[in-house]
């Protein structure tokens, strides 16, 4: 199992950047768990635990964002886990 921490830069606060993930990631239904959020310096944290498959899904659904949003830039960290921390994926406030 892999865990993955992306860092989401330019316009994706505030235009339904991290609903479009939720629902790209239910649509396909991807099993990924983790969480999404809004960090103070205007950019978005993405936390996800699952295949390698899953999260190079997740990966392609964070550099595309909503329709409204305008990534620039995704940072990115990829380390192995022993077990799951999280149940589903949500969106934390």
């Amino acid at each position: 199992m892999l865990e993955i921490k992306l860092v989401v830069h330019g316009s994706v606060q505030g235009v339904g950047y991290r609903h479009s993930i939720i629902a790209q990631i239910e649509d396909e239904q991807n099993m990924v768990r983790g969480y999404i959020w809004n960090k103070p310096n205007g950019t978005v944290e993405i936390i996800a635990q699952g295949t390698i498959e899953e999260l190079k899904d997740l990966r392609r659904y964070a550099v595309k964002g909503s329709n409204r949003s305008n990534v620039r830039e995704v940072e990115e960290s990829l380390s192995e886990i022993t077990d799951y921390e999280y149940d589903g994926f949500t969106i934390r406030y």
